[in-house]
């Protein structure tokens, strides 16, 4: 696109949107006009039935007053394009109202009209006053067809729990280059969005702007979801081979996964998502400390040490993902299972639940035979998806006090390691497909269904097992089992 070397402009005309004749109650007398022939206005008896809220308390302000005109800029949407409106409310002899609405803009031949642009657009001031924007725009961001002006790009864009990056218009224009962000968005309360926001620099009646352009990323998770339709079919004959004979169970497992190959890719961001965000949060606190001349070297030292685990933990992650094509050899150690968790409880150190209550209980150094890493990462997703489902449900109860209970205990042939947490639980039906691969109750904010699947399999490898209870709306269980080690020499 090279709109930033362009001028978004539009011309002038005198053509009424709207015309009302009313007392100062509000009860209108004649009304007519251009909105009410599209169907974006209705004919009521009150104003009230009839203009958003922000409107209303101007006109209420306006009789109140002894002025004898008020004005009002808005935008209106209809079916083909979002225009401008300059409204007047004027107060007449009669001691009676009228408002009337003019269009403000039409398109001019040889310039470019956001209406034209296939996608969400908005023309954006430095403050971010939206002085402009599209149909597309209003449908995505906006609950009215119409909306007074100012309207500001930052109360709009609101990001939600899942979004990677905090919308920040301020922060987008420091950039030189253009800026562009991944966010998830809400508009209502079950329409989740997740979009590419591009902040371009253009020229707009010779001021400098940005054009804030949405590209709607929500159709590859739906492409992703019709790949998973297609494969279903295979993937129950190999789970019917899995339930005929557990002891093919591997190889059947390698054959789905060299078939299903191309999905499986996708498992490398939900795996890795958490360790680069570990690291993206410690490299900002350095730079943080290093503006503020408070580095240390032994804070030095501690951050670095923070870091090269992530990065050794994202190596042996890869080297999973690796080993999907091959049945692994295991390459068991002697691992401490105290070290590990306090290991996995610093790495998603980032994820925020408010109040938390959070009780670990042990009794002892336990150990087990495995792999640290592995034993880390199946940690790791558990609290994640623990802590994500205690965020949950706090947003939608503020007086939740959100728990998770940790427990690690041994008995003469078992060690236990539980994890409890009051969050929103998940039901009996999800239950009985939560091993299974690519099965996800996240699939709209991108979830892959690979997480438990994937840990699943690194707690056979490690000959331990996993069990999960739960209350749809009270409570989710997670028990690991691990053979006890006997005859430990030193």
């Amino acid at each position: 696109m090279y709109l930033n070397k362009q001028m978004i402009y539009r011309g002038i005309t005198n053509r009424e949107a709207f015309y009302f004749l009313m007392d100062k109650k509000g009860e209108i007398n004649k009304s007519h006009g251009d909105l009410f022939d599209k169907g974006i206005l209705v004919h009521e008896n009150s104003i009230l039935k009839v203009m958003p809220l922000n409107v209303l308390v101007i006109f209420n302000e306006f009789i109140n007053s002894t002025n004898k005109e008020a004005h009002i800029e808005m935008v209106s949407c209809s079916d083909d394009d979002a225009s401008t409106i300059d409204c007047k409310i004027v107060r007449k002899e009669t001691d009676e109202f009228e408002m009337v609405g003019y269009y403000k803009h039409v398109d001019v031949p040889g310039q470019i009209s956001i209406d034209k642009l296939p996608y969400p657009i908005a023309i954006v001031k430095k403050d971010g006053e939206i002085i402009n924007l599209n149909r597309s725009f209003i449908d995505y961001f906006l609950e009215s067809r119409i909306v007074v002006k100012p309207i500001f790009i930052q109360d709009i864009i609101k990001t939600n729990v899942y979004s990677p990056e905090k919308f920040d218009y301020l922060k987008m224009i420091e950039s030189d280059a253009n800026s562009r962000a991944v966010l998830c968005h809400f508009k209502g309360s079950e329409n989740n969005q997740t979009f590419l926001l591009n902040l371009i620099p253009i020229v707009s009646g010779r001021k400098e702007c940005y054009l804030a352009a949405v590209k709607d990323l929500t159709q590859f998770i739906d492409v992703q979801q019709n790949l998973e339709n297609q494969n279903e079919e295979l993937r129950k004959q190999v789970q019917e081979e899995f339930e005929i004979n557990k002891a093919y169970e591997l190889k059947l497992l390698k054959k789905n996964r060299l078939e299903s190959l191309g999905e499986i890719a996708s498992g490398i961001f939900h795996e890795l998502n958490q360790p680069l965000t570990h690291l993206s949060l410690k490299i900002d606190n350095m730079l943080d400390k290093w503006h503020a001349g408070t580095v240390t070297e032994l804070y030095l030292l501690e951050k670095t040490e923070q870091i090269q685990r992530q990065i050794l933990r994202m190596r042996g992650i890869i080297d999973e993902m690796k080993q999907f094509s091959s049945v692994p050899d295991s390459k068991d150690e002697l691992v401490n299972v105290q070290s590990v968790l306090n290991c996995a409880l610093d790495d998603i150190s980032y994820i925020q639940v408010k109040g938390l209550i959070l009780v670990v209980k042990h009794v002892e150094e336990i150990c087990i035979k495995g792999s640290s890493n592995e034993l880390e990462q199946v940690f790791v997703n558990i609290l994640t998806n623990s802590l994500e489902s205690l965020q949950l449900k706090l947003s939608a109860n503020e007086n939740l006090k959100p728990k998770l209970k940790i427990a690690i205990e041994q008995s003469d042939e078992l060690v236990t390691i539980t994890f409890v947490d009051n969050g929103l639980g998940a039901s009996e039906g999800d239950l009985g497909n939560i091993f299974k691969p690519f099965f996800t109750t996240k699939k709209s904010i991108g979830g892959t269904g690979l997480g438990l699947f994937i840990i699943n399999n690194l707690m056979r490898k490690m000959n331990g097992t996993i069990d999960v209870t739960s209350k749809s709306g009270n409570f989710f269980k997670t028990v690991l089992t691990f053979p006890v080690l006997k005859n430990i020499e030193n």
